[in-house]
């Protein structure tokens, strides 16, 4: 399944929730963080592109 940026947000909220739980085995913990920091890369880019587009949108009207 392709990663969308709902579904990044979706799993970075269900990182930091069983973080702010205590759930997260600290055998675990380095993992669920260097995916913690993938999904917010994502989403930073993400949102990155999608400024960029709408920004077009309004140049090219100007």
């Amino acid at each position: 399944m392709e990663l969308t940026y709902e579904t990044a947000l979706q799993q970075l909220q269900t990182i930091t929730q069983d973080l702010q739980d205590g759930q997260i085995p600290i055998d675990d913990l380095a993992g669920k963080l260097q995916r913690a920091a993938e999904l917010i890369r994502f989403c930073r880019e993400k949102l990155r592109q999608t400024e960029t587009e709408i920004q077009g949108l309004f140049d090219d009207k100007a």
